[in-house]
């Protein structure tokens, strides 16, 4: 690539910054798997004992699996700090999420965050208000690893490319659904509107970039999800 063609890839694509645009596709370097059936689908009772406590050593299993699949880089402060939760509903396997948060600063309202999501598993829908401390959080995702479903209020789409699970579907709001592959860039449409992530046929990795997070500010659509 000469001089002049760089310089006008450049230009091209500071244009497309400043013009907000809302969606990116790399489809160079995807971070896929190579076949298929490579992130195995646990049945949600793997998740749980017998009297229906939920095993948080059997997600980190199962999502382990997933990063080896991916090759998702592990550190100290992933292995320390990583999380699981099934937000009470203990359908794990379907509605939960594995995730680390990187950065959560009040003092400058930004926050960073690594979304986890196995096959076919949702997060709860939700939505973010304002509190006290912040307004109503303003979030980006970019897939880095697999794919997703991004769920959010809107048009329905016509003919459905997913569905929710069946433990949430009575309560969910969203209706637009669009799926979403490694390099996709994606902002919620607009504040304090509901929405939710679903892992595709492989999970997903997604990096969420945001402003602060209080979590006194989060509401889900489903009166018996917590954290």
């Amino acid at each position: 690539m000469d001089r002049r063609t760089m310089l006008k890839t450049s230009a091209l694509s500071m244009s497309a910054a400043v013009m907000g645009i809302q969606s990116v596709n790399a489809a160079e370097n995807c971070s896929t798997p190579k076949g298929t059936n490579l992130v195995k689908r646990y049945p949600n009772e793997f998740f749980y004992d017998k009297n229906g406590k939920f095993l948080e050593d059997r997600a980190r299993e199962a999502f382990y699996e997933m990063f080896k699949a991916y090759n998702y880089p592990l550190c100290d402060f992933v292995e320390k700090n990583i999380w699981f939760v099934d937000f009470g509903m203990g359908d794990f396997a379907n509605t939960g999420m594995g995730g680390i948060i990187w950065l959560n600063r009040e003092d400058y309202r930004y926050f960073s965050h690594d979304i986890y999501l196995l096959p076919g598993q949702m997060i709860p829908e939700h939505c973010h208000v304002p509190t006290e401390k912040a307004p109503a959080k303003m979030e980006s995702w970019h897939v880095r690893y697999g794919s997703c479903f991004n769920w959010s209020e809107g048009d329905e789409t016509v003919p459905a490319i997913s569905k929710p699970s069946a433990s949430q579907a009575a309560t969910v709001n969203c209706k637009h659904c669009e799926f979403l592959q490694v390099g996709d860039i994606r902002n919620l449409g607009q504040l304090e509107k509901w929405h939710f992530l679903q892992g595709g046929p492989e999970g997903v990795i997604v990096t969420e970039t945001a402003s602060y997070h209080d979590f006194a500010g989060l509401r889900f659509s489903n009166p018996d999800a917590k954290l």
